[in-house]
């Protein structure tokens, strides 16, 4: 790839960090007519699509990257969840995307996610992690969930699917900030057969923690990444901590 393929998919990438979808969709398809094997960009633009609600041209986006890599598995799991959704009968302006199934607001990622800060972010390992069938099939960036779960907490995806759990005290110390007020963003980093990573991100500090740093160093490190509100989901019911709660 050369430099200016390589400047054009890192402003596709920040384009969709940041819920910009007609942008990513202008970006990944200039770099598709310079290279139309670029499966990144294939597979970028069909996600673009698909959070435009545009599941025609989103699902021809994804077939452009199994023509190239018949094994893709981000092509291969959009295009089947493309086909659940055109089976409920799913139009253009009706649409609803992921984030709005789960009762939540699709929000802007905040590309200062990927820098780690001392106190503010943290990198965590997910304990009793989903089958690697599972773990295969995610990619980095892709945002995650807290479910408060016996006590703990769990992670899911935007499906709902269980992906893994924090370590104990890392989990009973963020269910105090949240219930404080404090809010966090959580997404994946890496992904492996049998390991998972999220970077978990303090984005609001609430007046009753001013002093306190949400992570702190005897705790257990894990990596995570996530969405501007972070969401704790009850057994039962769903809590989301918004903006306008802590003010």
């Amino acid at each position: 790839m050369d430099d200016s393929s390589t400047a054009l998919a890192q402003q596709a990438i920040s384009a969709a960090l940041s819920c910009n979808w007609q942008k990513a969709v202008e970006l990944n398809e200039q770099l598709i007519q310079k290279d139309f094997k670029n499966i990144d960009a294939c597979n970028r633009l069909g996600r673009a699509y698909f959070e435009l609600g545009n599941l025609i041209k989103s699902k021809k986006s994804f077939e452009m990257a199994l023509a190239v890599d018949p094994y893709n598995q981000i092509a291969a799991k959009f295009l089947k969840r493309i086909e659940t959704f055109r089976k409920k009968g799913s139009k253009k302006n009706n649409f609803k995307t992921i984030n709005e199934k789960l009762n939540t607001v699709s929000v802007p990622f905040n590309g200062d996610l990927f820098i780690e800060e001392p106190g503010k972010s943290k990198l965590v390992n997910l304990l009793k992690v989903a089958e690697p069938q599972k773990l295969s099939l995610l990619s980095s960036g892709s945002p995650v969930y807290l479910q408060n779960k016996n006590r703990g907490i769990c992670i899911i995806d935007t499906d709902g699917d269980y992906l893994g759990v924090l370590p104990d005290d890392l989990a009973h110390h963020l269910l105090r900030l949240i219930a404080g007020g404090n809010k966090y963003q959580a997404c994946i980093k890496t992904s492996k057969i049998n390991s998972l990573s999220i970077l978990i991100r303090e984005i609001f500090r609430s007046a009753r923690f001013k002093n306190q740093p949400s992570f702190l160093e005897h705790l257990e490190s894990v990596p995570n990444y996530s969405s501007n509100n972070i969401i704790i989901r009850n057994e039962d019911e769903d809590v989301v901590f918004t903006e306008e709660e802590s003010t």
